[in-house]
């Protein structure tokens, strides 16, 4: 585990410079960064490359080939290795943004393969003359919908298969004898069926030349641990190659925007804290260093060192390893982590179960689960039986309410908590909130083609039953609204709700919203796959008339579940 991969996209670090921060070890005393991070065991760098970053006001020039150069030689003067990472792009290049450079926009496709030759060739034999070539380089950032879009989109995969092959060859026209890896990266580290659906793809259109998976994996986006231990797994099963993170990182603090709050906690499974970050970092070493055979090289964190002058919602401010004083976290301690003597066996956090809704007349003790989710240190899962105290006999539970239950797990009785809500079957002025009745009542509209059904699903735990749900699918950046409308709700308080479960990556966005009768409300929704999650919007209707309630999507390339909408009175 010597070579196993500690590194940092650091590519912001000339921006921090230039804008006066400074950083400091756990003792507060001022320290280069770089000499730091190394003592820290972080020995690898990632930098990212814009095609002409100087366009774009933004950007305020950096991330060119010139500060690369000077990032890459800071670097390597210190014995790091480095990651060149093309974005193809004048300024970010992720899921949901592809542009293509300026200087590209007119260019024929063959045009357009050749610059992507020439560009990549350039840079690399610059970074040779500056003794810097790159030990590793990713073709694209964040692929998996494309890249260099309209060109390049997935849709056009014998073009996209083009651009990316002109990209490999360069590397290989100027590596000379150097053993440099090239990295494929897409993002939903987690989600299987997306990775295996890209990379047949490629290898079918002959994108065949490359030797290292990269994935991005944030656990309040893309799954959980589980799930990032099974890609891994089932990635180096089907097409031999090894791995590596291209992506991570957890929060030490909440943001005061969406980036990092409740909802990412709750998705993440840890919260916004030092120890939790150091812990989450770890958990993620440790299942990557423990894929079979070797196969899992290491991990990069983002921006790890990137600032902000006060507490503006932005990365900088609470996504780092060093807080807003530029002290390091406990998180930061993760880069030593040793690897090698993990207890896989060892429990590393225990799911608790969601939030159970149960009528009055419930026999609670028959509704409880009575196993939960435990992870291991090698992303495993173990279901374990958890025993409940003080549960309230049949006819104990009162009209309405909530009450919170205590339980055990396993032979540790490490404690958990299950929120118990209480309801009555009040009146929902929501027609076909369950879709019994298929689509009916509802209304449909996308900008793409979007794939849509109505499907069942069996509960697993008592009391059993089969309820249905809407899903929609996209394979392209789209906008989708479910929509419907209610007339004769007489003035007062009530509360819209609706059970989500879907996708999240970096541009996802769904809010369920209400506008008319004196009403014009949403409330954003942060998806998980892992889980059913409610997301409840009170309103305060006014005047008479017509509501339209509804659910609407903007995002790249995902699926999501709808069920159990409801609009009934507080």
């Amino acid at each position: 585990m010597s070579n196993f991969i500690r590194g940092v996209d650091i590519s912001s670090y000339p921006e921090m410079l230039d804008k006066g921060f400074q950083y400091f070890d756990y003792d507060g005393n001022k320290v280069n960064l770089l000499d730091f991070a190394k003592e820290q065991g972080i020995n690898y760098g990632r930098l990212r490359l814009w095609n002409n970053p100087a366009r774009v006001p933004q950007a305020e020039g950096y991330c060119d080939l010139e500060h690369t150069k000077w990032m890459a030689k800071e670097l390597v003067s210190r014995g790091m290795k480095f990651m060149l990472d093309f974005h193809y792009s004048d300024w970010w290049a992720d899921p949901g943004h592809q542009e293509m450079p300026e200087a590209w926009k007119d260019l024929s496709n063959d045009e357009l393969v050749q610059a992507v030759y020439s560009f990549t060739r350039e840079a690399l034999e610059a970074l040779d003359e500056n003794g810097t070539y790159p030990d590793s380089i990713q073709i694209g950032n964040e692929i998996r919908c494309g890249m260099i879009w309209p060109a390049g989109k997935v849709s056009n995969w014998p073009m996209l298969a083009r651009l990316i092959n002109a990209g490999i060859r360069a590397v290989r026209d100027t590596q000379k004898e150097r053993d440099t890896q090239v990295v494929i990266h897409l993002d939903q580290g987690g989600r299987y069926h997306y990775l295996e659906e890209w990379f047949d793809a490629a290898l079918e259109h002959g994108v065949t030349d490359f030797d290292i998976i990269g994935l991005s994996y944030y656990p309040f986006w893309h799954g959980t641990f589980n799930d990032i231990k099974n890609s891994m797994e089932r990635l180096v099963g089907r097409y031999h190659k090894p791995i590596v993170l291209a992506e991570i990182a957890h929060a030490f603090r909440r943001s005061s925007g969406s980036l990092f709050g409740e909802q990412q906690e709750l998705n993440a499974g840890f919260p916004a804290n030092p120890v939790a970050q150091r812990k989450v970092l770890e958990l993620i070493m440790s299942i990557t260093a423990h894929v079979k055979n070797g196969m899992g090289l290491g991990v990069f964190y983002w921006e790890p060192f990137s600032r902000s002058k006060s507490d503006d919602g932005s990365w900088g401010s609470c996504m780092g390893v060093v807080d807003a004083n530029g002290i390091p976290t406990e998180g930061c301690k993760a880069f030593a982590f040793d690897v090698e003597r993990v207890d896989c066996a060892a429990d590393a956090k225990i799911y608790a179960p969601g939030e159970l809704t149960v009528s009055p007349s419930a026999d609670l003790q028959q509704c409880l689960p009575k196993y939960v989710n435990v992870l291991k240190w090698d992303g495993s899962i173990e279901k374990q039986r958890v025993i409940w105290a003080n549960v309230p006999g049949q006819g104990g539970l009162p009209e309405q309410g909530e009450l919170v239950l205590r339980g055990t797990v396993g032979s540790s009785e490490e404690p958990i908590s299950l929120r118990v809500r209480i309801e009555t079957q009040d009146i929902n002025y929501v027609r076909n909130g369950t879709f019994a009745e298929d689509t009916d009542y509802w209304r449909l509209t996308a900008n793409r083609e979007v794939r849509t059904d109505i499907r069942p699903e069996i509960a697993e735990e008592y009391p059993y039953g089969t309820e249905n749900y809407f899903y929609f699918e996209c394979k392209d950046n789209f906008e989708l609204e479910l929509s419907q409308k209610i007339v004769g709700l007489e003035p007062g308080k009530y509360v819209l709700s609706v059970e989500y479960r879907g996708d999240n990556t970096t541009g996802v966005q769904v809010a369920l919203y209400a506008k008319g009768q004196g009403v014009d409300e949403k409330i954003e929704i942060f998806p998980t796959d892992r889980e059913w999650r409610r997301s409840e919007l009170p309103l305060e209707v006014s005047d008479a008339g017509e509501m339209e309630v509804g659910i609407k999507v903007d995002s790249p390339a995902i699926y999501g579940k709808v069920r159990k909408v409801t609009l009934k009175k507080k």
